[in-house]
């Protein structure tokens, strides 16, 4: 009876699991398009910029990496305790497939996923932007490699690095609360590392150490004038590029 039980709590918690993964999916592009498309929502500060240059992008797309901290752990987490829970885990062990090329096999899936998620933030900015109500005054040229560089350069490697120490984590806990709580430890000890490294003489530090790029972007871009922000992308060089590599 018990064990009945047990079946039918995990059942339920796997629909309501699936049915969360599945509005979670699209939370990061509409709350991009909204702040593009409306201007009573806000991403970041840009300035007296256009909400589609450049320097917008980039900042909405790092931020939203931020956010997104807890979908990709749900999505890097959820392959790995899903099929503990489900029973499918032990019928792949008693098969040939080694535990190494299960393990990658099932994080290359979740990252994909994770990475079809984040591409949502690039766009939305570019489909907001294209909204009729928008103020010409406010919308600059639509470049794709705006985007492209975004998503390459800022997206793809912070959800790597970050969906390997989280897949990592899942694997080792098999809890998604343990992972949740993981991830709520890791934001914190970021924010108070930034804080402890935002003297001036310490910017290169906390641009290294930053896994989200904000601080190589905001040190890459200090004394850009709004005409830069409005056009230009950060040189891949010096800073972003040490921290893109790290």
């Amino acid at each position: 009876m018990l064990a009945c039980q047990d079946r039918c709590v995990r059942s339920a918690l796997s629909i309501v699991l699936a049915v969360v993964l599945c509005r979670l999916r699209v939370v990061p592009f509409l709350l991009t398009f909204g702040a593009t498309a409306n201007e009573h929502i806000h991403i970041g500060s840009i300035g007296n910029v256009s909400v589609n240059s450049p320097f917008a992008i980039l900042q909405t797309t790092g931020i939203m990496k931020v956010l997104g901290v807890f979908v990709l752990v749900a999505f890097v987490a959820n392959v790995v305790i899903r099929d503990d829970e489900s029973g499918f885990a032990a019928i792949i062990r008693s098969t040939r497939i080694g535990k190494f090329d299960y393990l990658v096999g099932r994080f290359v899936g979740a990252y994909v996923v994770a990475l079809t998620v984040m591409v949502g933030v690039p766009l939305a900015i570019m489909i907001g932007s294209w909204m009729p109500w928008l103020d010409p005054e406010k919308l600059g040229p639509t470049f794709i490699t705006h985007y492209l560089f975004a998503f390459l350069v800022y997206s793809a490697p912070t959800t790597l690095t970050l969906g390997v120490g989280f897949f990592a984590l899942a694997t080792a806990t098999r809890s998604m609360m343990w992972t949740y709580v993981d991830a709520v430890a890791f934001l914190v000890l970021f924010f108070v590392a930034q804080t402890l490294l935002s003297d001036p003489t310490k910017l290169t530090a906390a641009s290294l150490s930053d896994p989200f790029a904000l601080t190589a972007f905001e040190q890459a871009t200090r004394y850009w004038t709004a005409a830069d922000r409005n056009t230009q992308l950060p040189r891949f060089a010096g800073v972003l590029l040490y921290n893109r590599l790290i």
